[in-house]
């Protein structure tokens, strides 16, 4: 143990004061345990970023996939085929709010896969995308409608010997 002898004087006794260095020293190697162990997780958990792009130099990107966007209007139905923020084709339906199977925009979407669909192959495992735009006071029973409307269109997939009828598309909602 080490101590601390302040000596003394005259009449006073001295004092003699006890340092325990052993909770310091268990301090201490606390203290560097816990600083190795940090060290050592944060080069662990690191994530390397960088600014390369990979492939070749100079290369174009892939042109965006062209997708089905299905605009709910009070009135009508807007259809249309778009590729990034090019439009290449629009149709518009008129919208009869008493037809809750929306039977004319089935067979418009079945009309239009056939003409424009991207994924039509029965080897083919992707499906075409429809984005639907809805106004935000839309009854859920119509934008449920809408949905039923694009699910109803198939196509045929194959899986080794296997064909089964599935939807030709998969369908997204726009963020306003």
């Amino acid at each position: 143990m080490a101590g601390v002898d302040v000596g003394g004087s005259g009449k006073k006794r001295g004092i003699a004061a006890d340092i325990n260095l052993v909770p310091f020293i268990d301090l201490l190697l606390v203290t560097v345990a816990f600083l190795l162990i940090t060290a050592v997780w944060t080069t662990n958990s690191r994530l390397e970023a960088n600014a390369l792009i990979p492939g070749e130099i100079g290369v174009d990107p892939p042109p965006p996939e062209k997708m089905l966007h299905v605009d709910v209007k009070h009135d009508a139905f807007v259809l249309s085929w778009r590729s990034g923020g090019v439009v290449t084709s629009e149709i518009s339906l008129d919208r009869n709010p008493a037809d809750t199977t929306h039977t004319a925009l089935r067979e418009r979407i079945a009309v239009e896969y056939a003409k424009g669909g991207v994924h039509t192959s029965p080897d083919d495992f992707q499906t075409d995308r429809v984005i639907l735009h809805t106004a935000n006071d839309l009854p859920f029973r119509e934008i449920v409608g809408v949905m039923d409307a694009i699910a109803s269109t198939r196509r045929e997939l194959r899986n080794g010997s296997q064909v089964a009828m599935v939807p030709a598309f998969s369908t997204s909602f726009a963020v306003r």
